[in-house]
């Protein structure tokens, strides 16, 4: 009966001993983890800048686009009703009616500190020309110029 109670009295002292044993044995990796976590801020801090500048930047240039998208829709959709159809812009966003009913046809507003300007109306006629004008569309990171030319044309400059 001895025999069988010194290995269990010797099993229960390791496993009473193992968490002080460990303290002592994973310490100096704790001090490594917390280093390469303080490493990692300081990597996240610096870059952080520079990423929502980026951001800024692709959404300045995806309203353009879509802002270029959505003109040259309305000049598509004037010629294929045979119908003029007006572009109205305003600081905060633009719509797409149509002057003798005043059926919102498309609207935008925008968000994240995006801004057109000043308000702004093109019409589009139903033989493909259009009142010419130019958008402005601007935000923290800079300004996107979208041409509307008197043909129809839309430029993203």
């Amino acid at each position: 009966m001895k025999r069988f109670l010194k290995p269990i009295l010797v099993g229960i002292a390791l496993i009473a001993a193992l968490p002080l044993a460990l303290v002592f044995v994973l310490e100096p990796i704790w001090a490594v983890l917390m280093v390469v976590i303080a490493i990692v801020g300081v990597i996240a801090g610096i870059s952080a800048p520079p990423i929502f500048r980026y951001i800024n930047s692709n959404r300045l240039q995806t309203h353009a686009d879509r802002l270029a998208a959505d003109l040259q829709y309305t000049r598509t959709l004037s010629i294929s009703n045979a119908t003029i159809l007006r572009f109205t812009s305003t600081p905060a966003g633009y719509q797409v009616t149509n002057p003798l009913t005043g059926d919102i046809i498309r609207e935008k507003n925008f968000e994240h500190g995006l801004d057109l300007g000043i308000d702004q109306t093109s019409d589009f006629y139903p033989w493909g020309m259009a009142d010419p004008n130019v958008f402005n569309i601007s935000n923290s990171t800079g300004t996107m110029t979208v041409n509307l030319m008197p043909t129809g044309i839309v430029e993203v400059q």
